[in-house]
Order: structure tokens, then C-alpha cells, then sequence
């Protein structure tokens, strides 16, 4: 399982943001139960943006709890040694694109939102997010975690996406290409 000294390592490589200080403070108050779903109502997740540069689309899941699209993520498991293991996890095992080759080494985005009561003890989750590359000509499979799985063109986004993600999506976007440039 991934430590709390790997994690803090992990955000402070992402970008600094309106949310990063959150992060730090969470750590402070809940040190390594921030890494469990059960160490309270808020913890650490890790999630993916599946990203296909050259036709400018993203792949997404219609998530079953919330009901809405959005990118693959979830909680910190046992396996995981780090935030990039977790994110690529859990891409791979909500898509079905087995092995994501390209995964950026260090998060594209760091983010704290608050979760409906379909969500259960789970309120708020801090959320580091990767990016990685695909293309459209691969197909996905649909999860148990989710209603369905597909890729959009960013001008055609669906119009029930995650309620931050309309205003984020296209700046999330850029910054996964740019990463991935950069380790390309």
C-alpha cells in the first residue's frame, strides 16, 4: 500500500492550485487514513484521463453511483504502491484498455470535490488526477462500476458530465497532452 510520505511526494509534483493547499491540510489532520476509504468521510483517490491527442477526444465512463460521465478514478487499494499505480489501475480496470502504455509520471491535476449520499460514508474526496494515451480505435469495455463507456470528441462532451467537469475538461486536456509530449 502506498505510504503518506509517497503520496505528499506525489501531489507536490502536480500542478500548485486553488486546491493544494487542501491537500496538505488533509494530510496534516488524517496523516496516512487519508489513503483509506475507511480513514473517514475524506480521503485521497486517484483517477485517469484517458485522452486520444490526434482526434482531440476523451474517453469516458457513465458511472453507475453517480450517474454521470466522467473521467476513471477511485480509491487507493492495497496494490498500490503510488498515485500514478493507482490511476492506471483504476483506467484500466474501468475501461478495459489493458496495459494503458502511456501514463504521465507525475499528476495533471490535483482537485477536491464533494460527493452525493449515493456515495454513502464518502463526502469529499481529494483527487489526483494522471492522464493517459489511447486512441479511438481501441475499444473499451464497460466495468461493473459503470453504465457505459465512451469516447467523445471534446465539442461533442456529453450533457450529463460530472458537475465540474464541463469548465475543467478542456483545460485538463491540455495539460494531459503537454505531459505526454514531454515523456514521449
Amino acid at each position: 500500500m502506498i505510504d503518506l510520505d509517497t503520496a505528499r511526494q506525489e501531489v507536490e509534483r502536480g500542478p500548485r492550485n486553488s486546491f493544494s493547499a487542501s491537500f496538505a491540510a488533509l494530510f496534516d489532520r488524517q496523516g496516512a487514513d487519508a489513503l483509506h476509504r475507511s480513514g473517514g468521510e475524506h480521503h485521497l483517490t486517484a483517477s485517469c484521463l484517458v485522452i486520444d491527442p490526434v482526434t482531440e477526444a476523451v474517453l469516458l465512463n457513465h458511472h453507475r453511483k453517480a450517474g454521470l460521465w466522467g473521467q476513471f478514478g477511485g480509491h487507493l487499494e492495497s496494490v498500490d504502491t503510488s498515485l500514478h499505480d493507482a490511476a492506471r489501475r483504476e483506467a484500466e480496470e474501468e475501461s478495459g484498455l489493458r496495459p494503458l502504455a502511456r501514463v504521465t509520471a507525475d499528476p495533471i491535476d490535483v482537485h477536491v470535490h464533494d460527493l452525493s449520499a449515493a456515495f454513502g460514508t464518502c463526502t469529499r474526496h481529494f483527487d489526483v488526477v494522471f492522464a493517459a494515451q489511447a486512441s479511438t480505435d481501441d475499444s473499451p469495455n464497460v466495468s461493473e462500476e459503470s453504465f457505459d463507456v465512451a469516447w467523445f470528441a471534446l465539442d461533442r462532451l456529453p450533457a450529463d458530465l460530472m458537475p465540474d467537469l464541463p469548465d475543467r475538461l478542456p483545460g485538463l486536456f491540455r495539460s494531459a497532452v503537454s505531459a505526454l509530449n514531454s515523456h514521449a
